[in-house]
């Protein structure tokens, strides 16, 4: 279930239920399509939007120097979101957890066969 997302210029970073905590994942804005690469599982909300309101505003400053526009707004955006995230995150004790290595985690749960070593 989507709980929020955040846009940044080409991507839209949503935060997601997850059966672990929040999942926080990147959309193409164009296409629609998943970027499987990203994603990020959080044990706790607060930290989750911050991270997906961080990437949103890191993604548009980036795009903006591609632009070579400069505008202190977008600067004091990504410096102001990281802060809020890294705050969040120490005080949650909630770093996140790649989402790929949480799928192979799972796949390698669900495979039936034991191995032994001798």
């Amino acid at each position: 279930m989507l709980l929020t997302a955040s846009e940044g210029r080409h991507w839209r970073y949503e935060v997601c239920e997850h059966t672990d905590g929040y999942l926080v994942q990147m959309r193409d804005l164009q296409t629609g399509d998943l970027d499987e690469e990203f994603s990020t599982i959080f044990r706790t909300l607060p930290v989750a939007f911050a991270y997906a309101e961080m990437s949103a505003a890191y993604e548009r400053y980036a795009a903006s120097e591609a632009d070579q526009a400069e505008s202190e707004e977008i600067e004091f955006d990504v410096e102001a979101t990281e802060r809020h995230f890294i705050d969040l995150s120490d005080r949650l004790h909630d770093i996140g957890i790649n989402g790929v290595v949480v799928q192979t985690w799972e796949r390698e749960s669900q495979r039936s066969s034991a191995r032994l070593l001798h």
